[in-house]
């Protein structure tokens, strides 16, 4: 299955992706912010924006939020779960806006969807001059000896769909964008025995296997998941970027 075909079939939930996936840390959203010096005068556009989880998180710190988001799925649970804030129908190398038309994107868990060279070059487009793009990935921290279990139950290591702790910084500085830093900062999510299993579900290429395939590799999830304290605490590396537009 090609990488756009997962995406689409991997995220036809999205009342399950909503209530499953974690939020971000406060220190990623204040690093952000700061860094591209916005505030309650800026428009931000947050690209892909799935159900509204990053979208709800960056509201208190700005103007005004654009969402984009492909899934439609996902595009009904965000405008439930996110009322006020109205959301598109685009993707990476379509954002239905003009040009110059944001102060900042934003881009939460779905960078490695992008066809990265084409998506880079419609993000500046929608940047004003000098304007900030910010990647940024909520990834299970792999060093903790369960999490490592779970992910090779998960099947991770053959199916992913991007390496856990992949370098995005060389593919950003290919596009028009200078300045790429990377920062990282802890997050965890507290879960249910019940949550983690959803949370598991939520994995794009597990959503979209077969049935018969789905409950082989979930009945392996279960059995780490049995093992665990009831609820558990999920431990999370959250990875950022930050990146400037080149001027034009």
């Amino acid at each position: 299955m090609g990488k756009q075909e997962l995406a689409k079939e991997g995220f036809n939930n999205g009342d399950l992706y909503n209530a499953a996936r974690p939020s971000y840390p406060h220190e990623a959203l204040e690093f952000l912010v700061s860094t591209f010096g916005i505030d309650e005068t800026s428009t931000v556009l947050d690209l892909g924006a799935g159900t509204g989880i990053f979208t709800r998180q960056l509201l208190p710190f700005v103007g005004e939020v654009i969402a984009v988001e492909p899934s439609e799925s996902m595009r009904a649970s965000f405008r439930t779960s996110t009322p006020g804030i109205e959301i598109f129908d685009g993707n990476d190398v379509a954002i239905p806006l003009d040009d110059d038309a944001v102060d900042a994107v934003m881009v939460a868990q779905a960078f490695h969807w992008f066809d990265a060279p084409r998506a880079l070059v419609e993000i500046h487009r929608v940047l004003c001059r000098n304007g900030g793009l910010g990647l940024v990935w909520n990834e299970r921290d792999e060093s903790v000896e369960w999490v490592a279990e779970l992910t090779r139950a998960m099947r991770w290591d053959v199916l992913q769909p991007y390496k856990v702790g992949m370098d995005f910084s060389l593919i950003v500085s290919q596009g028009p964008f200078v300045d790429v830093e990377r920062v990282r900062f802890p997050n965890a999510q507290t879960l249910t025995h019940e949550g983690l299993t959803q949370r598991v579900l939520t994995t794009s290429y597990i959503a979209a296997m077969g049935e018969g395939e789905r409950a082989s590799l979930m009945a392996n999830v279960a059995a780490v998941i049995e093992t665990l304290p009831d609820p558990v605490v999920m431990p999370y590396v959250t990875d950022v970027y930050r990146a400037v537009a080149v001027a034009t």
